[in-house]
């Protein structure tokens, strides 16, 4: 076993991992005592730090883990952050860079393929913060956005073996399951509140936009392989988890999501592949059977219809303040074309009107488009930046499907490079009318998914090696 013996493996895990059992007595008693105070924050991020760098594959683990459960935590300077979400993320961005500076010194280059565009979005967003008003609140949430994206390269750089991307996918899918079928039971007690940001009160969710976003993410991974991986898996499991995810966006309110998964659901079924013919045929099908039943149910066809009817209706509240969004976000970009107004800007900018809503928002609120938000506060630079990073991710993924080809061996890969791309383009399509990214129950998926698309194609890649080798 790579020339060590069982107990030299056991050895040096053992020294490894030694430091987690003083350090979770601590936490334990600082939990015990500090219950009810603001200081608990210090243990846990103590906890963080020690996991991050010394075994920063178990922080992503955790980061996964953890991700639907995270709590608004509001420190004593009112400063608020996503517990252990955000500080984690924060730390494990500080120990892979101190990993990668020990890396280069070594000659080790790390080969991430997004690199080049990220930078310039990078670059954008620090150099808006020259125009922008509200400095500590740009800075603040500037940093935020580029620890988000350095995510994608330590998912690049951790996952690059089959078992880890097991042991990943494994962890992420028994945690969102718990969090999604918690959520579902309290959306279907309160179906009446479908609609309404309060039916998600006491879940892990704050509105059906995030739900949805959260829902559609692994609903297509699972879908992606169920059509297109013919090798041997549990497909009894698979089968009733794509299932229940089908189950938990139906009960989903958002006009965005509907519209993101119609159109990554056309994508998903038109990728190439043999043999696959009836289940595609199958899986539309069911979800236009599972459509004609949803509207024969009076209640809940007079709901969806009333809902579908006011997408592009002007009399619509949100539909009247989307559209003053996206022209605050174009007035802002005319007057810093170059170099925006300041990342994060836009929540001071925008000024809510009680007339069109009957009510005034306590929250800063974003341009209602991704991509409107980000012309609007990093300017062309940062804008050409960001529209870089996604085609590249599209050439990487269809480079990726036809290196893979149609041999049955790559059949894996080749559904779950699938299932990443419609996943992420569910997401970009709901960024046209919304600005979710900024969220870490959408942006840490997003960025992981990004990393995740081009550590698979190494992983088949150095597999497809190895038999080629025997």
């Amino acid at each position: 076993m790579n020339g060590l013996s069982i107990p030299a493996i056991f050895k040096k895990n053992y020294i490894k991992y030694a430091l987690f059992i003083p350090a979770l007595i601590i936490l334990g008693a600082s939990l015990a005592i500090y219950a009810d105070s603001p200081f608990l924050i210090v243990p846990l991020l103590g906890i963080l730090a020690l996991t991050s760098f010394s075994a920063l594959n178990i922080a992503l683990y955790i980061l996964v883990a953890t991700l639907p459960f995270s709590f608004r935590f509001i420190m004593t300077s009112g400063t608020e952050m996503q517990v252990p979400t955000e500080p984690l993320l924060a730390i494990m961005a500080g120990a892979f860079a101190l990993r990668w500076i020990v890396l280069k010194s070594r000659g080790v280059k790390i080969g991430f393929p997004f690199k080049l565009p990220m930078l310039l979005y990078s670059a954008g967003i620090c150099l808006s913060l020259i125009n922008t008003t509200h400095l500590y609140a740009s800075i603040k949430g500037s940093f935020r956005a580029l620890v988000y994206m350095m995510l994608s390269v330590i998912v690049f750089s951790i996952i690059n073996d089959r078992q880890k991307l097991k042991r990943f996918f494994i962890i992420a899918m028994v945690s969102g399951t718990i969090a999604v079928g918690w959520t579902a039971i309290f959306l279907i007690d309160r179906i009446e509140m479908w609609r309404w940001t309060t039916a998600y009160e006491g879940t892990p969710f704050t509105s059906y936009a995030h739900y949805g976003s959260f829902v559609v993410v692994i609903l297509f991974i699972l879908l992606a392989r169920m059509i297109y991986d013919r090798g041997v898996y549990d497909r009894v499991i698979w089968s009733g988890l794509t299932v229940f995810y089908i189950v938990a966006i139906c009960l989903c309110f958002s006009r965005g999501v509907w519209l993101s998964f119609i159109i990554s659901m056309g994508f998903l079924l038109i990728q190439r592949s043999e043999g696959v013919k009836n289940k595609k045929m199958l899986i539309a099908g069911a979800f236009v059977l599972l459509f004609v039943v949803l509207i024969s149910i009076p209640q809940v066809s007079d709901v969806i219809i009333s809902r579908a009817s006011t997408i592009f209706s002007l009399k619509y509240g949100t539909n009247k303040e989307r559209l003053l969004r996206w022209a605050t976000a174009i007035a802002m970009f005319e007057r810093h074309p170059i170099l925006g107004a300041g990342y994060g800007s836009f929540a001071f900018s925008y000024i809510n009107d009680p007339a069109i809503l009957g009510r005034v928002s306590k929250y800063g609120m974003g341009a209602h488009s991704e991509y409107l938000q980000v012309l609007s506060e990093t300017g062309l630079i940062g804008f050409i930046g960001w529209m870089w990073i996604i085609v590249s991710f599209f050439l990487y993924g269809f480079r990726l499907l036809n290196k893979l080809g149609l041999k049955s061996e790559n059949m894996l890969w080749r559904s779950l490079a699938i299932g990443i791309m419609s996943a992420e383009l569910a997401l970009l399509i709901h960024f046209l009318v919304n600005n979710l990214i900024q969220t870490y129950i959408v942006g840490i998926p997003f960025w992981i998914l990004m990393g995740m698309l081009p550590a698979i194609g190494n992983i088949a890649e150095s597999e497809n090696e190895a038999l080629k080798n025997k």
